[in-house]
């Protein structure tokens, strides 16, 4: 595999796969895509399920009749990822009422070349245990990615997106799948693997706060690369922040471009 620009495709791919997916599970047929940019409506209010995706650089009258214009009229929040390596003129977007936030390093590896370590530190032995979601488990997953909103208004919104994947069948969300770590029987930490048609995506780890520094996230995203090892994919993309970038080195990911991120709120 390159890394280069068709590296970081898988990532932009994956991404817009996924923000399209979540989006249809709770408003089908919501997801459209222009010539540039895939724009995903979840029917929530959420920058986290709204979602549009843009892999080149474009007037911007055109993202705001297509993306700004359209949830700005439903007085709905929604992120924008920009994966174009030329980047956009960010005053502009902010006349647009897009405010930048912090860029992510999207990250690729070819999965054969992953190297997952599953032993424990000596604390943990015993006490951490990690496995598959189940429908019942989904109430403390959606706890754990709802303590990172700190009480804001989106927290009640993603709260509401796994309550209502409680209401659909395993196989409607296949290609989603949560991950949760307990200690001691107790919810600590979570993460989700997406399957793309070509890439297999690491999202959404969250460590409790109160257990952060104990090794559990390390030992939680091992285990999510034990999993990928024993899938069909042959790739794997994540969005990590640049400085967390080294236990993903340390594994086998490359470094393979930035991904931009804005956030609308009417």
């Amino acid at each position: 595999m390159k890394y280069s620009l068709s590296a970081k495709n898988l990532v932009c791919r994956n991404l817009e796969s996924r923000a399209s997916y979540c989006a249809s599970l709770l408003n089908p047929d919501h997801t459209k895509e222009i010539t540039g940019v895939l724009r995903s409506d979840s029917g929530l209010l959420s920058y986290t399920f709204n979602q549009a995706v843009t892999n080149a650089v474009m007037p911007e009258r055109i993202l705001q009749r297509f993306v700004v214009d359209y949830f700005a009229e439903r007085h709905s929040p929604f992120t924008l990822w920009h994966t174009a390596n030329k980047a956009f003129d960010d005053s502009s977007l902010a006349e647009l009422g897009l405010k930048r936030g912090p860029s992510l390093v999207a990250m690729a590896v070819e999965v054969q070349r992953l190297a997952a370590d599953e032993s424990l530190p000596e604390a943990l032995r015993d006490k951490l245990t990690i496995a598959q979601v189940r429908v019942d488990d989904l109430d403390d997953y959606a706890e754990l990615q709802v303590s990172l909103f700190n009480g804001s208004r989106e927290g009640p919104q993603v709260r509401k997106f796994y309550q209502r994947l409680k209401e659909l069948p395993d196989q409607k969300r296949s290609r989603l799948k949560f991950y949760l770590a307990r200690l001691d029987g107790e919810a600590v930490a979570g993460g989700c693997l997406f399957a793309s048609a070509d890439a297999l995506g690491f999202y959404d780890q969250v460590t409790a706060e109160a257990h952060r520094g104990q090794g559990i996230g390390r030992a939680l995203f091992h285990h999510l690369v034990a999993q990928a090892l024993h899938s069909h994919h042959k790739y794997a993309v994540v969005l990590v922040p640049e400085n967390r970038q080294q236990l993903l080195l340390d594994i086998g990911f490359f470094a393979v471009g930035e991904v931009a991120s804005y956030r609308f709120e009417p």
